[in-house]
């Protein structure tokens, strides 16, 4: 951003938003080897072999992990820098508003991919260091390649994008050369020329290719963009056939679109509405126990159902009637119904955006809306505060609060666990430590946070003494603090991995993902509640109090294994000694964050709330109520 400013650019970041619907409907790939490749690193790592595994990991990524991009649109609010996202592909976007006449924007920083959609010159590259930039002119590349300005877009389809394969006749057997589908494109003239004449070629004809070659290419020539009077369409609007929903996807209300821009509602929750699917795929530590697996088809289903049911009636006749499922990684062949045209219908109303709305949002917790919620949510609720209700929502969502606004019991023991938060830390306790609070609440109810060993087990070198008890007081207050965001990092990471604390880190996730995909529901049916729909100016004006509150919420709880691994490692070398360690592990533990003594400060401030909470439920959580007694002389030198 500052080397933009000193060179007086203001640069615009256009994010994806939205995938194309795929049109086999698959969810899941069936040789997808990266769970064992994960495995195997794993096993690499065992065995000391760290350079590795850290490769084996790095080329396995899974596709749970979570969206960094509202991390970013944080980043750049922050520094007042400009930002969306678009309802589907950047590259269109980019497009439309490089060539509208009003030129919002002069020139496109992106991938060669942007010369499908007819952009004249390309950004590719930018030297910070030198000042200078890299880029490519759209004629010379057809000069070069001898092709019109209309065969570009069929060239490019058959080399293959993310739309199409690459044309089966195209790969031989010393692989893909560009040259072959800048050849074939000008012996043929077109795309569809080339694929009737090879339409006897085995890979061809299995593919049915001609379909995919011709949705790609309707794809981009009819893209959905956001325009700037507001409203939604495609490009060449009066070309587009009237089938477009069939490649694109079913269209969304315009505000869905006007939130999804702004970074107040994430992709998940509209593909669901989209696709009819909400896929769950395995996450990093490959989310083999049963513990996690329950978690999914037994405490996620019931929260998506609910949204489901909620948004399905808010959002008019066609969602209402929608079927939308659950479908997990772990047995891709059955599927959870979520809602259907035979679901009860539900419905809940916000007040009207109000201009007081605006001056209350800014200073809601989760503590203060759970003391409000029967005000919120009960008979004659209408606080005129939108991010209160919201967040008030997605309580009940998660099953902390009632509908009419009474606390579950689950509810009564969080905000036990919210007042020995505040007690901790001397003042009103941080967002994020909430929000860790809120986490830690449902996993003991689940059963998941205490000391125990899942039902899946893996092998730790990092056994401290032997001691049966005190690995088990280490592991439950490892696992609380694998709930506290730890912060920023500074160099590499030099203190041990442990894929147990991984599975429980996987395990927070799938509830704080749940948080952000209530808070998504939420902000939606406030927009359907508000008529925010025509495109005009009067749009963003009715949405302002739904971003607003929807900025007070966590956009992405940042839950990460490094706090978790830190309080381990503090723990393995007390247990060890049986003295206080900090001076030992401090400077590895710095080198890899900025703020690590602050981190185990957090930690140890929820692993007191996480306390009070089992204390509240009785007998059945003894074991984290004896860890932190214990551990309390190990944090006492951090403290």
């Amino acid at each position: 951003l500052h080397f933009f400013q000193s060179n007086n650019i203001t640069p615009i970041f256009v994010f994806n938003g939205l995938p194309v619907a795929r049109r086999d409907g698959r969810g899941f790939v069936k040789d997808d080897h990266r769970p064992a490749y994960r495995h195997a690193a794993w096993e690499q790592y065992w065995q000391g072999h760290t350079e590795q595994a850290l490769r084996g990991w790095s080329t396995s990524s899974p596709q749970a992990l979570a969206d960094p991009v509202p991390f970013v649109m944080q980043v750049l609010q922050a520094h007042g820098a400009e930002f969306m996202r678009a309802p589907y592909s950047s590259w269109a976007q980019l497009a439309y508003m490089y060539q509208h006449e009003s030129q919002p924007i002069h020139a496109v920083y992106s991938s060669l991919e942007m010369l499908m959609f007819d952009v004249d010159r390309v950004v590719t590259s930018v030297n910070h260091s030198r000042a200078t930039f890299g880029w490519i002119q759209r004629d010379n590349l057809l000069g070069k390649c001898g092709i019109t300005a209309n065969q570009v877009l069929d060239m490019c389809i058959l080399a293959g994008c993310d739309w199409c394969p690459t044309f089966p006749p195209l790969l031989g057997d010393i692989g893909f050369s560009f040259k072959s589908a800048v050849d074939v494109t000008r012996q043929y003239r077109s795309g569809f020329n080339a694929i009737q004449a090879m339409a006897d070629h085995p890979g061809v004809r299995a593919a049915n290719y001609s379909d995919s070659f011709l949705r790609a290419y309707c794809t981009v020539k009819y893209h959905i963009v956001l325009r700037l009077d507001g409203s939604v369409g495609p490009l060449n609007a009066e070309f587009a056939p009237n089938d477009l929903h069939d490649i694109i996807g079913y269209r969304l209300p315009t505000a869905a679109y006007h939130l999804l821009a702004q970074g107040a509602v994430q992709p998940p929750i509209l593909n669901m509405l989209v696709s009819g699917t909400w896929l769950e795929f395995s996450p990093p530590d490959n989310g083999e126990s049963e513990e996690y697996r329950h978690l999914v088809t037994q405490w996620e289903s019931d929260v998506l159902r609910q949204q489901c049911r909620l948004l399905c009636t808010s959002l008019g006749t066609f969602f209402s009637q929608r079927k939308i499922a659950l479908q997990s990684w772990f047995d891709p062949q059955s599927e959870v119904v979520l809602h259907d045209s035979k679901s009860t219908k539900l419905s809940v109303k916000f007040s009207a955006a109000g201009t007081a709305a605006g001056a209350k949002d800014g200073g809601v917790s989760v503590s203060s809306v759970l003391e409000r919620s029967r005000q919120l949510l009960g008979a004659g609720a209408g606080s005129g505060c939108r991010a209160a209700e919201l967040l008030a929502w997605v309580l009940q969502s998660l099953q902390l609060v009632a509908a009419d606004g009474q606390h579950t019991p689950l509810g009564r023991v969080l905000g036990v666990g919210l007042r020995a938060l505040h007690g901790s830390t001397g003042s009103q306790p941080a967002q994020p430590l909430q929000w860790a609070v809120v986490t830690a609440a449902v996993l003991l109810d689940r059963g998941l946070l205490s000391g125990k060993v899942w039902s899946v087990a893996y092998e730790d070198q990092q056994r401290p003494t032997g001691d049966a008890k005190q690995e088990q007081f280490a592991r439950a207050i490892a696992r609380i603090a694998t709930l506290v965001p730890p912060g920023t990092r500074r160099g590499p990471w030099k203190l041990a991995y442990n894929r147990d604390l991984l599975a429980f880190c996987s395990a927070a996730r799938l509830v704080q993902k749940a948080v952000n995909s209530s808070a998504d529901a939420a902000c939606l049916i406030g927009a359907a509640g508000s008529g925010a729909e025509p495109a005009s100016e009067s749009t963003q004006s009715e949405l302002l109090p739904l971003l607003r509150a929807r900025r007070t919420m966590p956009l992405e709880c940042a839950t990460s294994d490094a706090t978790g691994l830190l309080a381990h490692a503090l723990l393995t070398d007390y247990a060890r000694s049986g003295v206080g360690c900090w001076g030992r592990i401090q400077a590895a533990a710095e080198e890899g964050l900025v703020n690590a003594q602050q981190a185990l400060r957090d930690a140890w401030s929820v692993a007191g709330a996480v306390r009070a909470m089992a204390k509240a439920r009785g007998g059945t959580n003894t074991d984290i109520i004896d860890a932190c007694d214990w551990a309390q002389a190990a944090f006492n030198e951090v403290l």
